[in-house]
């Protein structure tokens, strides 16, 4: 978010702007909550007092919603109150205060509840406010706001430490951007960005590393001295990014946003990064600063893979079909190649939840999927489409697909006469397929493999 509409012409404004967005940055990545108000106030505030007070300079947040944007952007422009008394010593915990609840916040005080609904009655709850100030000799020049965790948590020691370490450089880098209007912006943003113990730094010239900060070491698993004299130093980067991290015209690289590192211990880590140029030696060089966020893509990455498929069978869900089956078809008529959808259900599937019960069900829902899934190719997927419902997605497959019918058909009744007391269980197909001379849609190759299914369903039940 762009801060309150105000006259930026000068460096030492816009460096204070841009520390704002580095630190909401930081939280957002570093730590798991993702709502994050960042503040600078014109004057110093004593903790406590209710005399002591001054209004917002300036602010950077992150994960608001439009309707508080609006509010915080109303309290900085009509210069609202901030008071010494919101820092009250009974909330203090560490060097950051913790409102459970919001109680003993004082009324003056902007609140922005959450609308996520948080569960549990020990975890985090929608009107919990936990403040990190920064803090210059015992008195506090501004705040961390933070909200939203992932992880639905209260804030542990562990991440309280880190926020207090990150606002403790913060504190002396806004400090120092104020005070010391005689150094460039650049070289005020590198001082900040290298004195980070959060941030990666590197400063690369003619393709070698000439700075490398304590962190980036860390990150990247080398000792300082293997990283000057890596050269060329891009080859730290994954070999498929490694382009955007090539120089030309000794222009600084692509490299704005996130790309993939190679550990020395040969670890692929996912870094989140930033460039900027700057003078260095009499010449032009660039600042590389990073943060690892592998253990965040990790974690979306997994999300993602279980919002896809059935907790029960850990099948495909009917949501990824719908998706994907689109670009199914659109291959089969790049490359001309056949496309057959089948689809199938457990006849006598309802026998077993009246007389086993719905337990005994999901068990055997559970081992049918992982038999049918044996069956298959890699490149063939499964989708569990609705109660004792099973549809296969065939790339490369045409019509003649009776051999895989009575391959899967053996499979699963032989696991069933093995596995299921009292109930018999067998399974039914149908099928349709597509091809450069019978192009249907997807919701035509759906119906059809589910009339065919009707119709072996109808025999089955016809020769009993």
């Amino acid at each position: 978010m762009q801060a309150p509409a105000e006259d930026r012409s000068t460096t030492s404004r816009d460096l204070v702007w841009r520390i704002l967005d580095e630190v909401a940055s930081c939280v957002t990545v570093q730590t798991p909550f993702r709502r994050v108000l960042v503040s600078l106030y014109e004057n110093r505030i004593v903790p406590g007092s209710r005399e002591s007070t001054s209004s917002v300079a300036d602010y950077v947040s992150r994960g608001l919603s439009a309707e508080h944007e609006a509010c915080v952007a109303r309290f900085v422009v009509d210069r609202g109150t901030v008071t010494g008394e919101r820092y009250t010593p009974a909330a203090r915990r560490g060097r950051s205060y913790f409102f459970p609840r919001g109680e003993n916040l004082p009324s003056s005080v902007v609140r922005l509840p959450s609308s996520r609904t948080f569960m549990g009655t020990k975890g985090w709850c929608a009107d919990d406010v936990l403040l990190t100030p920064f803090w210059i000799d015992g008195e506090i020049i501004g705040q961390i706001s933070i909200d939203d965790p992932l992880d639905g948590e209260r804030p542990r020691d562990e991440i309280l430490r880190r926020l207090e370490e990150l606002a403790d450089l913060v504190a002396v880098a806004l400090r120092d951007a104020r005070d010391l209007e005689r150094l460039s912006e650049m070289h005020r943003v590198f001082q900040f960005l290298a004195e980070s113990a959060m941030t990666g730094v590197l400063v690369i010239r003619n393709d070698e590393a000439r700075y490398v900060n304590r962190r980036a070491c860390e990150l990247l698993g080398y000792p300082k001295e293997r990283l000057l004299t890596l050269s060329p130093w891009w080859q730290v980067i994954h070999p498929d990014d490694r382009p955007a991290a090539w120089t030309q015209n000794g222009n600084p690289p692509g490299l704005e946003g996130t790309i993939r590192a190679i550990r020395r211990d040969g670890r692929v880590i996912h870094l989140t990064t930033s460039v900027y140029p700057m003078e260095h030696e009499n010449g032009n060089a660039f600042v590389l600063h990073f943060y690892d966020i592998t253990d965040h893509v990790e974690t979306e990455s997994q999300l993602k893979e279980r919002a896809l498929r059935d907790p029960l069978t850990g099948l495909l869900n009917r949501s990824y079909f719908e998706d994907a089956i689109r670009t199914e078809v659109e291959r089969s008529k790049r490359y001309k190649r056949p496309l057959t959808v089948m689809m199938a259900d457990l006849a006598g599937f309802k026998q077993v939840n009246d007389r086993l019960g719905h337990q005994e069900g999901d068990r055997i829902l559970a081992g049918v999927a992982t038999v049918v899934r044996q069956q298959l190719r890699d490149s063939d997927w499964v989708v569990r489409y609705g109660g004792d419902e099973f549809l296969f997605v065939l790339p490369e497959t045409g019509p003649d697909v009776e051999t895989l019918e009575l391959r899967l058909n053996r499979a699963v009744s032989d696991w069933c006469l093995a596995n299921v007391d009292g109930v018999r269980v067998e399974i039914d197909f149908g099928w349709a397929t597509w091809t450069i001379d019978h192009q249907q849609d997807v919701v035509d190759l759906v119906r059809e493999a589910d009339r065919m299914l009707y119709r072996a369903k109808e025999a089955r039940a016809a020769s009993r």
